[in-house]
C-alpha cells in the first residue's frame, strides 16, 4: 500500500508520496485559476502520484479550500473524476485543507487550526464535538488577516497616498516597478487576479518590518482579525483550560515574524499555550492520513469523505 497526501493551498499544491517524492504544481482552485488550469494540474498530480507508486493501490488524503462543507457533492465529484482519469486506484479522503492540521499530532482533534496563506481559514473542537468552521468563504466572503487581505490593503493604501487621499508611505513604490495605479488597472483587468494580489503581501510585509507606518497598520489590523477569528473559533467550539493552536500558510512561512506577532498574541489575549509553527503542510496531511488511516471517525461526518478509486489502470 501505498501512502500519499495533497495539500492544496491558493496559489499552489504540493503532493508527498510516503517514501517521500514530492511534485509541486499550481493552484487547483478554480476561483484562483479558472476551472480548465486547475484541473489540468491537479490530474497530472495524480498521474505523478499513480506512476510514483508503481504497481501499488493507494491511499491518499486531499486536502483542499475547494470543498464546501455545506455543499461539497459537486466538488467531491469533480476531484474523484480527476483522480479516476488518471488512473489513480485505491482510497481517497477529501476535506478542506485546515481539517489535516487539527486531526494530526500535536492537536489531535483538539484546539484551533489556523491557516493562513493566499485566505485564511479557521477550524476548532474540544476534542469530543464536531469541529467548527470559522471563515473560509473566499476572499469576497472572509480570508481577513491572509495574503489576499494585506495585498489588496496594501496596493489602496498605495493609490491613496499616490493621490494624495491618504498619507505618504513606501507602498507607493514598493510594490511594483511601474506605477502603483497602472498596477491596479492591470490587475482589474485580469481574470483571476486572486493569486497576484495575495503575492502584494510580501511588500506589505516587508515595509513593515522597515518602520513604515501605513503598512504598519494594515499589518496590525490584520492580526486583529486574525485573532479574533481564533477567538471566536475558540468559544464556539467550548474549548476551556488548557488548549493550543497550530498555524501554518505561506505568510507565516514567508514572514516569520507575522507568526511570531500573532503566537504572542493568542497566548497573551486569548490564554493559548504557546503554537506549533507548521512549516511542512503536505507533511501535516499525511500525518493525519495515518492517525487514521482513511477510517473517518465519527466526529468528522460531515467534514472529510473517503471515495473509493477502483483499481490501479
Amino acid at each position: 500500500m501505498a501512502y500519499w497526501a495533497i495539500d492544496a493551498g491558493g496559489s499552489s499544491t504540493t503532493a508527498l508520496l510516503d517514501n517521500g517524492t514530492r511534485w509541486r504544481r499550481g493552484s487547483v482552485n478554480p476561483a484562483s485559476v479558472g476551472a480548465r488550469a486547475a484541473d489540468d494540474d491537479l490530474r497530472e498530480l495524480f498521474r505523478a502520484i499513480r506512476a510514483g507508486s508503481g504497481d501499488r493501490m493507494t491511499t491518499g488524503w486531499l486536502a483542499t479550500a475547494t470543498v464546501d462543507a455545506n455543499a461539497p457533492g459537486r466538488e467531491l465529484d469533480r476531484l474523484t473524476r480527476l483522480a479516476r482519469e488518471a488512473g489513480l486506484g485505491g482510497t481517497m479522503v477529501i476535506s478542506r485543507d485546515v481539517l489535516p492540521l487539527l486531526v494530526a499530532p500535536p492537536l489531535r482533534g483538539r484546539g484551533v487550526a489556523v491557516v493562513c496563506g493566499t485566505g485564511s481559514g479557521f477550524l476548532a473542537s474540544d476534542g469530543e464535538r464536531e469541529p467548527i468552521s470559522v471563515g473560509g468563504c473566499e476572499y469576497l466572503g472572509s480570508d481577513e488577516g491572509s495574503a489576499f487581505a494585506m495585498g489588496l490593503s496594501g496596493l489602496r493604501a498605495g493609490v491613496r497616498a499616490t493621490d494624495g487621499r491618504g498619507p505618504a508611505t513606501a507602498l507607493s513604490t514598493a510594490l511594483g516597478s511601474g506605477s502603483v495605479q497602472d498596477l491596479a488597472r492591470s490587475l482589474a483587468a485580469q481574470p483571476f487576479p486572486k493569486s497576484t494580489v495575495a503575492a502584494l503581501s510580501s511588500a506589505v510585509c516587508r515595509c513593515w518590518l522597515e518602520g513604515d507606518a501605513v503598512a504598519g497598520e494594515i499589518v496590525t489590523g490584520a492580526l486583529t482579525d486574525m485573532v479574533d477569528a481564533v477567538r471566536a473559533a475558540r468559544d464556539r467550539a467550548g474549548l476551556s483550560g488548557s488548549w493550543s493552536a497550530t498555524l501554518t500558510g505561506g505568510v507565516f512561512q514567508g514572514c516569520p515574524e507575522y507568526a511570531k506577532e500573532l503566537s504572542a498574541r493568542l497566548v497573551g489575549e486569548l490564554g493559548s499555550a504557546e503554537p506549533t509553527l507548521v512549516t511542512d503542510p503536505t507533511a501535516m496531511v499525511l500525518a493525519a492520513l495515518r492517525e487514521h488511516d482513511s477510517a473517518i471517525p465519527p466526529s468528522l461526518t460531515g467534514w472529510a469523505w473517503t471515495r473509493t478509486l477502483g483499481g490501479n489502470g
